[in-house]
């Protein structure tokens, strides 16, 4: 499966990886699976590491993933790790589009230094 989660429940931390090509359907499917999973609470600080993916979204897309984001999972950090130039484009016009939710997102180059922005408190 090229989106895969995993639900870190004691350090309250969504861990969402994207590698290869990932088609919208795909993306949705791994939404559901962790909205739906009995680990899943809301609030949970997220981080989606898509270094490995080859694809991204559409415009429409990423709006279709911010509504069902913004209404589902409530106030939190989601720090979205996107080293190539296309995918960290991307991920900034999600971040844009997600500013009026209930999301703090943060795009960064490097798993470090996403963790260590979900990890600081006052961020």
């Amino acid at each position: 499966m090229p989106l895969r989660y995993h639900i870190d429940s004691g350090a309250g931390m969504l861990l969402v990886v994207g590698e290869g090509t990932i088609d919208q359907s795909e993306r949705l499917a791994a939404m559901r699976g962790w909205l739906g999973d009995p680990e899943f609470r809301p609030g949970l600080n997220t981080l989606c590491d898509f270094s490995a993916a080859t694809s991204t979204p559409t415009m429409a897309e990423l709006h279709e993933i911010v509504s069902i984001v913004a209404a589902a999972i409530g106030k939190k950090k989601l720090a979205v790790v996107a080293p190539r130039p296309v995918t960290f484009g991307v991920a900034r016009q999600f971040q844009t589009l997600a500013d009026t939710g209930p999301l703090d997102v943060g795009v960064f180059k490097d798993r470090r230094a996403a963790l260590g922005w979900l990890r600081h408190e006052g961020a």
